[in-house]
């Protein structure tokens, strides 16, 4: 089969439609949920080696560090059915080993990682604004979730100040997770701040989701948010509408319009062009995977790594369309993968060594 090369907010309605689920969603029908008490329903535990891990320069100890992260990873179930299980041998499976490779490996150096695996939605879920269907899967994988935190909390953390982070699907997940379990409770005291990537936050809803929070302004604001959609320059999302979680139930929110966005680059809203010569890109490296092979039900097992770009460079600055804008060589050089201009499959690789060394800086800023 013709493999797609495609992205969260792709207009291939071709493609869209055929991942649709046949039946609607059912909780008679639903695949087994997750124990997490049990360490093989986490996709990254402290002290278990795996691709949370890798590191293009340092290697990361396993050792204890005095700071967690709580990481929700992204869509990796492009499946017909609405929910899809947790199977070692399945695509999906192996696309959650994928993004721990190049996203919540940069925690790892500051961070113990638990990132629990999920039932996650499936990816057709976000397309479905005629049912109630797509709700109900994302609310079915929010609840695994808000099971595993519970676990974390109660079973894990030991009262160790902590982070949030998710891209995509994770970042929707964490936005009610926070509002949930963190804002205006006892978890608030120890929470250090979220990297809530990848997914759309409009600031008409901030107040109503975190009161007792604050859009992130500066590198070392604590209790903060932290979120941005990357593109490159010029690229739009004036049509677009995506799913949104709020206090009062799901909306259908325009793209476009005042959202939480920083720069990575300078961790404000500035909107000049910024390089940070300090931050290191990644890519991953595999031997049999292909991520842009939608279409794969199968684990291949490919061994996976990540290595620095070292050669190319880029600059970003937050667009008047709340959008992390994007020019330089390397996006020259990797924009035959956006669809549009969209640059959502690399919205943490490009910045992943500013993150590594946000989330240092941050932890340091905590007042233990």
């Amino acid at each position: 089969m013709t493999k797609k090369k495609l992205s969260p907010w792709n207009n291939n309605l071709k493609f869209i439609h055929s991942l649709k689920p046949e039946e609607n969603f059912n909780t008679d029908s639903l695949p087994k949920e997750p124990n997490y008490s049990d360490t093989k329903s986490w996709a990254a535990f402290p002290g278990i080696d795996g691709f949370q891990n890798l590191s293009p320069d340092n290697p990361v100890s396993l050792d204890e560090k005095e700071v967690d992260v709580f990481f929700i990873h992204p869509t990796g179930y492009f499946e017909k059915q609405w929910n899809g299980p947790i199977d070692e041998t399945s695509a999906a499976y192996e696309r959650t080993g994928s993004h721990l490779a190049t996203q919540v490996s940069a925690f790892s150096e500051t961070c113990n990682v638990y990132a629990p695996y999920y039932r996650q939605a499936t990816y057709y879920s976000f397309f479905d604004t005629e049912s109630n269907n797509g709700c109900n899967a994302l609310d079915l994988a929010y609840s695994d979730l808000s099971n595993a935190f519970e676990v974390f909390m109660k079973q894990y953390n030991n009262g160790k100040p902590f982070f949030i982070a998710g891209h995509s699907q994770g970042a929707l997940h964490g936005q009610r997770l926070i509002n949930e379990y963190v804002s205006k409770s006892d978890a608030k005291k120890n929470f250090i701040a979220a990297y809530l990537i990848g997914y759309i936050l409009p600031t008409k809803y901030f107040d109503l989701l975190y009161p007792d929070l604050s859009i992130s302004k500066s590198s070392v604001d604590q209790k903060a948010i932290i979120s941005w959609c990357t593109g490159i320059e010029g690229f739009r999302r004036d049509r677009a509408k995506s799913l949104l979680w709020t206090p009062n139930g799901w909306t259908l929110e325009p793209m476009e319009q005042p959202l939480v966005c920083q720069n990575p680059f300078s961790w404000d809203a500035n909107q000049e062009w910024i390089a940070d010569l300090e931050n290191i890109s990644i890519r991953l490296k595999a031997d049999k995977l292909s991520l842009a092979d939608y279409y794969a039900t199968k684990n291949t097992y490919s061994k996976l790594s990540i290595e620095a770009i070292s050669d190319l460079f880029f600059e970003a600055r937050v667009s008047e369309n709340f959008l992390v804008e994007t020019r330089g060589p390397l996006i020259k050089k990797i924009e035959r993968f956006a669809n549009d201009g969209d640059l959502h499959n690399f919205d943490m690789s490009l910045f992943w060594g500013a993150i590594r060394n946000n989330v240092q800086l941050r932890a340091k800023a905590y007042e233990f």
